[in-house]
């Protein structure tokens, strides 16, 4: 038998299988395109887009300026603020919505405005590699409130004091979650069965 006579045969159950899958997302992914889910978790992505290091008096402004000292409010500290921010609202996306092509909306969306608005901030973003250390602290054993607070530090180039960048850190991911968590509770996205 030579290489020309070898026939590979697919099962028709297989095939019938993948069509059968791709038709129930299709199925599914048209509830919440009807119940509104979709466009809730676009919105809710641009909003928390908006999520920023700010002494102003928008509900999405982080105001540091009455918690921090002066020191901790220069421009790359507040630039580190805000990787921050964008790495705890796509990790509480992540976990809280449901289904993942609601989380992964709601992250597009909230790229798709930082995009936008800051493309040097998006692109310093994307090129970095703050998103790998904040990751690996959330791995890593031991306190995750700590952790963050630790790879934020690092980031900051701290070398002396680390200790007061660990704690704005942490304050500045418990700040961060509960905001993420209260605007989540706010979209209420409706139940598919």
């Amino acid at each position: 038998m030579s290489e020309n006579d070898v026939k590979i045969y697919k099962s028709d159950d297989s095939e019938s299988d993948a069509r059968e899958k791709m038709a129930e997302i299709y199925d599914i992914v048209n509830m919440h395109r009807e119940n509104g889910n979709l466009e809730k978790a676009r919105l809710l992505g641009a909003k928390l887009a908006l999520l920023t290091p700010s002494n102003g008096d928008s509900d999405m402004a982080l105001n540091l300026k009455d918690i921090l000292p002066q020191k901790y409010l220069s421009q790359d500290i507040l630039y580190q603020i805000k990787v921050l921010l964008v790495f705890a609202v796509e990790k509480k996306l992540k976990e809280e919505i449901n289904p993942d092509f609601l989380s992964i909306m709601a992250i597009n969306a909230m790229h798709d405005k930082i995009s936008e608005k800051h493309p040097a901030f998006f692109k310093n973003l994307t090129d970095g590699a703050a998103f790998t250390f904040y990751r690996l602290a959330l791995q890593k054993c031991g306190e995750i409130d700590e952790n963050i607070g630790e790879a934020f530090a690092m980031l900051c180039s701290a070398k002396k004091n680390t200790d007061g960048f660990v704690e704005t850190g942490k304050l500045i991911w418990k700040m961060a979650l509960d905001i993420i968590d209260k605007e989540i509770q706010m979209t209420k996205f409706e139940k598919v069965n």
